[in-house]
């Protein structure tokens, strides 16, 4: 299971990488009904089965990760979320202290967010810099036999 936060990364992951994944778009922070729709199907699935997070690297993309473990029954693991991305791919940025409050908690990101309020030279990534990547090419390779299901979360985003 993999949620996404920006729309053309969404797009690219469904239609680039055919893994038997379930992308879930969540439109930057999910709605409630992403929210409901991703309870249901964390709890039909078995914990074995993989839960990751793609999204931006920067303040906004954290908060959204940590919405995401503060209001569904089981965390996600960040996916291409990494201080090592940031610094590759990245632009310069300059510290935000916001993200203290995640930098100090049990959350999965909380290491990327000490580097990004406190770090001397932190980098912000904006997912769209990154190719797609399999969140199961590491995990489990067999499992690259089915093409990947995607779900667009309802955001109105003007758009009909």
């Amino acid at each position: 299971l993999l949620t996404v936060e920006n729309y053309a990364s969404f797009n690219r992951q469904v239609r680039e990488i055919e893994d038997g994944s379930l992308v879930i778009y969540t439109g930057g922070f999910p709605s409630v009904g992403a929210i409901e729709l991703l309870t249901k199907v964390l709890a039909m699935l078995p914990t074995e089965v993989p839960f990751l997070h793609w999204g931006d690297v920067d303040a906004g993309g954290l908060r959204i990760f940590r919405y995401l473990e503060e209001n569904l029954p089981r965390a996600p693991q960040p996916h291409l979320m990494t201080k090592e991305l940031a610094n590759a791919h990245g632009l310069p940025a300059a510290p935000d202290a916001s993200l203290g409050s995640i930098a100090k908690s049990d959350s999965n990101v909380s290491g990327l967010a000490e580097w990004l309020a406190f770090g001397d030279i932190p980098r912000h990534l904006e997912q769209e810099a990154l190719q797609p990547v399999s969140p199961v090419a590491d995990i489990e390779p067999a499992a690259a036999c089915a093409p990947s299901v995607a779900v667009r979360s309802p955001v109105d985003d003007g758009n009909p």
